[in-house]
């Protein structure tokens, strides 16, 4: 994305691109927007109320209008009130982005884009054009769309805004990969290792979460117990089969209500887990798809080598 329809620009910078979570609307304009005195760019800054018809991108409802009345900007661009919505998975850089989407776009198209960057809450609103959209390999029913686009008339300070997120995720990614790192290869130097510590740590914890338990259970026992000889001047044996009925009427509450609540949430759950593989899978695939032939050589023999070293000499 950041190497197409840059080539006349004399300034052009590389940008390192970033997968983040972002609430982002776009609409399709004519290309005579870009050049007119009046800028829909501007329009939209400043008379907020005129762009209700901008589409939002949200994957647990369907495209809704955004209501910019509802928004303030400061000096800088951020966001100081804003209605709650569902984030969206983008690939970014301060030249240019890629989504999934749910309507088809025609390359060279022009979009009025608005993005709300979730860790930060600040706004950046600039054209796009559309560099390329095909069908996506994630098999989306709902966004069956990747589209490209790269940022025309981007404002200086949206720009350093961009590139300064991108380097604050970088320097978060580096870490969390660096982690992440550390632990398959321990896993795959030592995995026995790793399975008994697994398996000690989760007996730690379940004999932790049976004693807590336990105590808990106890003292609700014996503050009920008190309570109720106190307010009721009962004797032992009616105090036991009160407090054994009102212990009994909080577990079917709450057999209850994780039936009320456990389906929606494993649903819930299911639908995540599948728009995050899909998401996935569609960065992936256009990882891939902007490498060099050398590039991607060069990975297939990393990555075979791997595999037989650790087969011939890790098992």
């Amino acid at each position: 994305m950041d190497r197409v329809n840059m080539a006349n620009d004399k300034n052009r910078r590389g940008f390192f691109r970033i997968y983040d979570e972002v609430n982002l609307f776009y609409k399709k304009i004519d290309e005579k927007l870009l050049t007119e005195p009046h800028s829909l760019f501007d329009i939209i800054l400043h008379h907020p109320s005129l762009s209700s018809d901008i589409e939002m991108i949200s994957h647990d409802s369907e495209l809704l209008s955004l209501d910019l009345e509802k928004i303030s900007l400061d000096s800088k661009g951020a966001v100081t009130q804003i209605q709650e919505n569902e984030t969206h998975n983008v690939n970014i850089s301060a030249s240019g982005m890629a989504f999934i989407c749910e309507g088809a776009l025609n390359e060279g198209d022009y979009l009025i884009i608005k993005i709300v960057l979730v860790s930060s809450m600040a706004v950046i609103v600039t054209y796009g054009q559309v560099v390329f959209c095909e069908e996506s390999q994630s098999r989306s029913n709902r966004y069956p769309y990747f589209v490209g686009v790269h940022f025309v008339d981007l404002k200086d300070e949206y720009r350093e805004l961009l590139i300064n997120h991108v380097d604050k995720k970088r320097r978060q990614h580096r870490w969390i990969n660096g982690l992440l790192l550390a632990s398959v290869l321990m896993v795959i130097a030592a995995p026995d290792v790793v399975f008994n510590l697994s398996v000690e740590l989760l007996h730690f914890l379940f004999e932790r979460f049976v004693e807590f338990s336990h105590i808990a259970f106890e003292v609700i026992e014996l503050t009920l117990d008190r309570l109720i000889e106190h307010f009721f001047h009962t004797n032992l044996k009616n105090t036991q089969l009160i407090v054994f009925y009102i212990l009994l009427s909080f577990v079917v509450y709450g057999l209850y209500w994780l039936w009320r609540v456990l389906p929606p949430f494993c649903r819930h759950s299911k639908e995540k887990l599948f728009a995050s593989y899909a998401h996935k899978k569609a960065s992936l695939l256009y990882f891939w798809r902007e490498q060099s032939l050398f590039n991607k050589i060069k990975l297939v023999v990393v990555g075979i080598a791997a595999m037989t070293l650790y087969i011939l000499f890790g098992i």
